[in-house]
């Protein structure tokens, strides 16, 4: 099993298009996925053709809950669960404390529909992780122990992460095995990446000595155009020095927006395009590695 954080900070590059085509591209080869949606907007979650504001149980269900704690003389929440003290005690009563098991994330799974992979949905309730995440125990590591008991039930776990260098996105590249970077292959696209670098680098060093950049993924391309041809050429001779850079890429394509928003992949939407292409060849490039 390998978990994948499909991460850049700024928004529009094809992460949520790479977490939802990527997932179906495995899936069509026989693998079991889960895509995890870890940004507030819902995006992936709507690619599947859900609507985010009709999910009873997602990501943030679990996450929330496993951040609920009440009561007093709590040192840890490394090994604890949700504990609910008993304050309404009469005089010469011993205090008491019940564990209540931490929700499953397994509870919030569900069906990405005809495409076959699974999915923990997102909404924008998940926009509140970050503010309440900043005063939890081991706040960096919440994802990882929500996604300990079921990582083996799949052979890839892809995290959409949110457009920001938050502590979602921290949890992600905590619990990763891999970073895939999708690129735009646009002038502004490539600026602010050496701070992703840098993060992804500090992750490493502070929180997941495993974590490695398994590749940029060059996303937009459209080699009739001068300046998305100037970018490609210096991802591949610049960056490709010290971060590996994906053979594929993905093209500038309309069928991969019109299968969005159709609410699938482009694998069902289109199978012939050069999007669906691009996307089985990149579920080879990462399973023949």
């Amino acid at each position: 099993m390998t978990v994948y954080a499909i991460v850049n900070q700024k928004g529009g590059v094809g992460k949520t298009t790479t977490a939802v085509n990527l997932g179906a591209a495995l899936k069509e080869i026989g693998r079991q996925v889960l895509v995890v949606d870890l940004d507030p907007q819902g995006n992936a979650t709507l690619h599947c053709g859900l609507n985010p504001d009709k999910q009873s149980k997602t990501v943030w269900s679990a996450l929330s809950a496993s951040l609920r704690m009440n009561g007093v003389g709590v040192t840890s929440r490394e090994d604890a669960d949700l504990i609910d003290f008993d304050i309404d005690l009469e005089p010469g009563d011993e205090p008491t404390a019940a564990v209540i098991s931490r929700p499953s994330l397994e509870e919030c799974i569900i069906s990405a529909g005809e495409d076959g992979f699974d999915l923990v949905p997102s909404n924008l309730e998940l926009s509140l992780a970050d503010a309440d995440l900043m005063s939890a125990i081991n706040r960096e590591r919440r994802l990882h122990r929500l996604l300990e008991p079921i990582r083996d039930r799949y052979d890839f776990i892809l995290i959409d992460c949110p457009p920001y260098l938050g502590l979602l996105t921290i949890n992600a590249l905590a619990t990763a095995d891999y970073a895939i970077v999708p690129l735009q292959t646009a002038y502004l696209a490539m600026k602010g990446v050496n701070t992703l670098f840098r993060t992804i680098a500090l992750v490493q060093r502070d929180l997941n000595y495993g974590l490695r950049v398994r590749g940029v993924l060059l996303t937009m391309v459209d080699r009739r155009t001068v300046h998305s041809q100037q970018v490609v050429d210096v991802a591949r001779s610049t960056i490709s020095r010290k971060i590996p850079v994906f053979e594929t890429e993905i093209p500038q394509n309309v069928d991969l927006a019109d299968a969005a928003a159709a609410g699938k992949s482009v694998l069902l939407y289109a199978p012939r395009s050069r999007g669906a292409r691009a996307y089985r060849k990149l579920a080879e490039e990462l399973t023949n590695a």
